[in-house]
């Protein structure tokens, strides 16, 4: 092997001398830093390939062969063209010759048979591992498509979450810059709150609040807005009469209402333009109730035990100005409340709402969406004596647009029935009283915002 040596300023140079030396496909051995420049070891292309040996035998040929023998007995060549691979080739025969040399020799077969060739040890050890059964491959949990959908689930319900989280954090951002450019719609927003009304509805009242009204005006304002949005009837009952069927949850006081309303009637109008009816005959003892309100004024009271019984009474009492039926209280989650309606004929009475003022919020909301019949309903407001909040009942009747017939804050009948009185109304919603309920400075804002979805349902109530 007639392995030359180039020095150059550069690499570059290094191997143009060593191309201009050994030819175009000149065979590079080494390179090296040397002071000075760069020492390129190089060879030409035909005295390498001539000095190359074919490669070694496998691992797994036979060690004791001659043809073994002879290729040990052989000078150890470059099988490569790379210096690195002929080093490393020279270390793996090095490596098996070690071997070799410190396994024990095969000893002879008794029998005068062929002797049987022993593999070395290494041998023997691939032979065992292929004569092994293979392992059965593990089933996967899940396909692959399975395995990608539940990590895109997974991705986008986090995506959710982080949407949701942002939302509320820039909600609250906005309220609180809102509170600190509006100190008179946050004094309004905590007045109404404390008052029980919805954050929803306080929202909407307070974003209309106009810019030039002074803050001193700011809650006088609110309750001429109260007091001109509450609605009541046109033709309120103690003057035009008709028929009408009581009706709500029990315990609201139905019967008290029915006695006060025709006792008011009767003053005005005359007993015998009054005519009573019961269909409470779930409860022990329910028309006796009706019965001793109707002596004391001098109206009888008839009961109907089913839907036909009351038809046969309205048609008996057609003449009558005044015509009131006092239902059994059904439960606004009761499953015999269809039955009630059923009972009730809807072509010859109407349905006066009879809400308990002293209520939650949530449950008069229930209970308006059970018996209520849309905008317009006719309602009244019991229990305003009990109430310690008015803003319950006042938001829902100005969120679902009812029209008030009248109002009752005690037992007393008549003197405890009162017509629709707005400006009343409006004055008690927001009167200022401090109790555990009422939120502080600090807690309008985690009520005042809410999460994408509830928001929008509270921008269409």
């Amino acid at each position: 092997m007639n392995a030359q040596r180039f020095v150059g300023k550069n690499a570059r140079e290094a191997m143009a001398q060593a191309r201009a030396a050994c030819g175009e496909n000149a065979v590079v051995l080494s390179n090296r830093p040397v002071p000075g420049g760069v020492e390129i070891l190089a060879m030409a292309a035909d005295e390498a390939f001539a000095s190359a040996s074919p490669a070694p035998a496998p691992l797994a040929a036979i060690a004791h062969t001659p043809a073994a023998i002879a290729a040990r007995e052989e000078p150890r060549a470059m099988s490569t063209l790379s210096f690195q691979d002929y080093v490393r080739e020279r270390q793996r025969q090095d490596a098996l010759a070690a071997q070799e040399a410190a396994a024990p020799a095969p000893e002879p077969a008794p029998t005068p048979r062929r002797v049987p060739i022993q593999p070395a040890q290494f041998a023997r050890e691939e032979l065992a591992a292929l004569a092994a059964p293979a392992p059965a491959p593990i089933a996967p949990a899940q396909s692959a498509p399975a395995v990608k959908a539940a990590a895109d689930d997974a991705l986008m319900e986090e995506l959710r979450a982080m949407r949701s989280a942002l939302t509320r954090q820039l909600s609250s951002f906005a309220w609180f810059d809102s509170a600190r450019r509006s100190p008179a719609q946050t004094r309004l927003l905590r007045l109404l709150l404390g008052n029980g009304f919805s954050p929803a509805m306080a929202r909407s009242l307070v974003q209309r609040l106009p810019m030039d009204v002074p803050d001193s005006q700011a809650e006088t304002w609110l309750a001429s807005l109260l007091t001109h949005n509450l609605r009541a009837v046109t033709d309120p009952i103690q003057e035009h009469g008709g028929v009408y069927a009581l009706v709500g949850p029990t315990g609201v006081g139905k019967t008290t209402t029915t006695a006060k309303i025709a006792a008011a009637f009767a003053l005005k109008h005359g007993a015998s333009s009054v005519g009573l009816v019961t269909v409470d005959t779930y409860r022990l003892a329910a028309g006796d109730q009706l019965r001793g309100f109707g002596k004391i004024l001098g109206i009888p009271v008839h009961t109907a035990r089913d839907g036909a019984a009351l038809s046969d009474l309205l048609e008996l009492l057609r003449n009558k100005k005044l015509v009131l039926v006092d239902t059994v209280g059904v439960g606004q989650r009761d499953r015999r409340l269809p039955e009630l309606f059923a009972a009730l004929p809807a072509n010859r009475l109407q349905r006066l709402l009879v809400l308990n003022a002293a209520s939650h919020g949530e449950t008069l909301e229930e209970v308006v969406r059970a018996y209520g019949t849309g905008p317009g309903t006719r309602c009244v407001l019991s229990k305003l004596d009990e109430a310690v909040q008015w803003g319950p009942a006042i938001d829902v009747v100005l969120r679902h647009q009812l029209r008030v017939e009248g109002i009752a804050n005690g037992q007393r009948v008549p003197e405890d029935w009162h017509s629709m009185r707005p400006q009343l109304l409006a004055h008690r919603a927001l009167m200022q009283h401090t109790g555990r309920f009422r939120p502080d400075e600090d807690d309008l804002g985690l009520l005042l915002t809410m999460p994408p979805a509830l928001a929008a349902e509270a921008a269409h109530a």
